[in-house]
């Protein structure tokens, strides 16, 4: 991540800052870097949409019935297949 850190007097930030009474008239530092967004704030964020809500309009209500088993029928077919093909 980039960033600008620069040294001054602090009465040159009075005007812009708020700053407490410990800091004025003396050097301090600043270090300017972009806000790194917190993954709780991006998911909060009400523009952005979930990948769910996005696809839902391609969904088929006919397939979903076959979708619970289909994962265990692919991984059987494959397990039958690798085994079926050792033994030729």
């Amino acid at each position: 991540m980039e960033a600008v850190r620069l040294t001054l007097n602090s009465s040159r930030l009075m005007p812009i800052i708020n700053l407490p009474k410990t800091l004025h008239d003396c050097e301090v530092e600043i270090i300017i870097m972009a806000k790194s967004v917190d993954v709780k704030e991006r998911l909060l964020d009400p523009e952005r949409k979930s990948m769910m809500g996005c696809l839902s309009q391609y969904a088929d209500s006919s397939l979903i019935e076959q979708e619970k088993d289909a994962w265990e029928q692919a991984a059987t077919e494959k397990y039958l297949e690798k085994t079926n093909n050792g033994r030729s």
